[in-house]
C-alpha cells in the first residue's frame, strides 16, 4: 500500500534514521489510561506506518493512511478512527512530542523509544480493602436473563434499608464503570459504612449478566430492576427492611416503572434523571452538550433540529421498514444543510448510520415516549430527587420542577426535590462542566449528595 509521504531533500539522512523505527507513548484521554506502540519504516520508495495498543489480547497493527516529514516535525493520520497526530521530534532526547485529535477530543502525547508504564487515574474515592462490611456474590434470574450483582451489608444491625442501584444509558457494569470512574461502587462503599445495605448489578450482556443489551428496552430494563427488588424481599434476612430504588440517569426512569409495577419497593431516590419527558430532556440534550463543547450556537440548534425531526418519524412511524426508508431521505436532506465540520469529519453514510442506530429501535420509541409524571402520580412511596446545577445532560431546573410538581398527595410529605449547584450530570464538581471533562476530574462523586442520600434514608418513615 502507497502512502502520502512528503518529504524534503535537504532534510538530513541522521534525521531519517532517528525518527524512523519503533516508539512508545502512555496518554490519559476521557477518563481511560492508554498506551500506543507508533512504527515507522521508511524506504527510497515510500513510507509505511502502524500504530498498536500493547494492552489488548491482538497483535494486529492499524496502518496509517497519511505520514508526512517536514524537517524535525511529523503527521500521521489514521483515517477510518479519525485519528491524527502532530508533533515534532528533539534530536537531544529522542523523542517525539506532539498533540493527538479525535473526534473533537485533544491531549498530548510523549513518544520515546523506551516503553511506557500506564499512567495511573487519580480517584481518591475509589475504596480499597479492607472493608468494614460484608459484600456477597448474587445470581438473579429475571425470565431467561441471569444478572451478576454485590450485596454489600453493614456489619451489623437487621433492620436498614437496602437500595438497589440502577445505572444510566449504556451497557454498564455494577460498579457503572464509566471514563475511569466507578460511581456505583463508590456508593455502595459508603452506604455500607453508614448501616444501609446496597445491591448493584451489571446489566444485560455486561459482566457475568446474560441477554442482549441492544435488543432490550425500557421495559426490560424496569424489569431487570424490579427482579432485583424481588430477590431482596424473598430473603428472610430482610423480612423488616425497606427495600428501594436508587436510579442514575436513565436508571432514574428504569426506577419509576419498576415502582409502579411493583408494590415491594418502598422508596425511590433520582440521581440527575428525568422529570418531565424522554423526549424533553434528549432534544435539550442535542443543544446543550454542542453548546457546551465548542460553543457554537449555529451548530447547536442545527443539532437539535436534526433530531427533532428524526424523532417524529419515530415516534409516528410504527412500521420499522417504513420508518428505516423516511429515516434515510430525511437524513439525506439534512446531510446537506449540515454545517461543514459536519460533513468535513462524518460521511454522509456513517452520518446515517449513527442516527438510524441511536433513534430506531424499540428502546428509543419508549424512551421519547416515557413521561415521568405518569408514573409520580400513581406513586405514594417517598421520593427523593437530586440533580447537579451544572448537568448538561439533564436539564436541572426543568426536570427537578417535574419531580417537585410531580409527586403525589401521599408521597409529597416525605419527598424531595433538591439542585445542588455545581454538578455535573455524573455528580461530580466540575470546572467546564461538559461531557468531555467527566474523566479528567479526580472526584467520582460529591460528597455532599452522598450526605444528602444518607441522611434521607435514615428518616424514611416506617413500614
Amino acid at each position: 500500500m502507497k502512502f502520502n509521504f512528503l518529504f524534503l531533500f535537504f532534510l538530513p539522512l541522521t534525521v531519517i534514521s532517528q525518527i524512523e523505527g519503533t516508539w512508545h507513548t502512555s496518554f490519559t484521554v476521557m477518563g481511560m489510561s492508554k498506551r500506543m506502540d507508533l512504527n515507522i519504516d521508511i524506504s527510497a520508495k515510500d513510507t509505511t506506518g502502524s500504530i498498536k495498543d500493547p494492552d489488548t489480547r491482538s497483535s494486529s497493527k492499524i496502518p496509517l493512511n497519511i505520514i508526512r516529514i517536514i524537517n524535525d516535525s511529523l503527521q500521521f493520520e489514521w483515517t477510518a478512527g479519525r485519528l491524527s497526530f502532530k508533533g515534532l521530534y528533539f534530536h537531544g532526547g529522542d523523542s517525539l512530542n506532539g498533540v493527538f485529535q479525535q473526534a473533537g477530543l485533544e491531549w498530548n502525547a510523549h513518544f520515546s523509544r523506551e516503553e511506557h508504564a500506564l499512567i495511573q487515574l487519580k480517584r481518591p474515592q475509589e475504596p480499597h480493602p479492607p472493608f468494614p462490611y460484608k459484600t456477597e456474590e448474587l445470581v438473579i434470574k429475571n425470565g431467561d436473563v441471569v444478572l451478576g450483582a454485590t450485596l454489600t451489608l453493614p456489619l451489623t444491625g437487621d433492620h436498614f434499608p437496602i437500595v438497589v442501584l440502577a445505572s444510566g444509558s449504556g451497557a454498564q457494569d455494577r460498579n457503572c464503570d464509566i471514563m475511569g470512574h466507578k460511581p456505583f461502587l463508590v456508593i455502595a462503599d459508603y452506604l455500607a459504612r453508614n448501616g444501609i445495605g446496597c445491591l448493584r448489578f451489571d446489566d444485560r450482556g455486561t459482566g457475568k449478566s446474560t441477554g442482549v443489551f441492544m435488543q432490550s428496552t425500557l421495559e426490560d430494563f424496569a424489569s431487570d430492576v424490579r427482579a432485583c427488588v424481588h430477590q431482596l424481599k424473598s430473603d428472610q434476612r430482610f423480612a423488616t427492611s425497606s427495600i428501594g430504588i436508587v436510579g442514575h440517569s436513565e436508571g432514574g426512569m428504569h426506577a419509576l416503572i419498576a415502582a409502579k409495577k411493583n408494590k415491594e419497593v418502598s422508596f425511590i431516590v433520582e440521581l440527575a434523571s428525568v422529570g418531565t419527558s424522554g423526549l424533553e430532556v434528549f432534544l435539550t440534550q442535542q443543544y446543550e452538550i454542542p453548546l457546551k463543547e465548542n460553543g457554537d450556537t449555529s451548530m447547536a440548534v442545527w443539532n437539535r433540529e436534526l433530531f427533532r425531526g428524526a424523532c417524529k418519524i419515530v415516534r409516528t412511524e410504527n412500521n420499522a421498514e417504513i420508518r428505516t426508508r423516511k429515516l434515510n431521505e430525511y437524513l439525506d436532506t439534512q446531510y446537506q444543510t449540515a454545517p461543514e465540520e459536519v460533513r468535513k469529519t462524518q460521511p454522509i453514510m456513517s452520518f446515517k448510520m449513527a442516527v438510524q442506530m441511536l433513534l430506531n429501535s424499540e428502546w428509543f420509541r419508549q424512551f421519547q415516549a416515557y413521561n415521568a409524571s405518569g408514573y409520580l402520580k400513581k406513586l405514594s412511596i417517598p421520593i427523593l430527587a437530586i440533580n447537579g446545577g451544572s448537568d448538561v445532560q439533564v436539564e436541572p431546573e426543568m426536570n427537578n420542577l417535574g419531580f417537585a410538581q410531580g409527586f403525589s398527595k401521599k408521597s409529597r410529605a416525605h419527598s424531595d426535590a433538591v439542585i445542588v449547584p455545581n454538578l455535573n450530570h455524573l455528580m461530580q464538581h466540575c470546572n467546564k462542566c461538559n461531557v468531555t471533562e467527566y474523566g479528567e476530574l479526580e472526584e467520582t462523586f460529591a460528597p455532599e449528595v452522598l450526605e444528602l442520600m444518607v441522611k434521607w434514608l435514615r428518616n424514611l418513615p416506617e413500614n
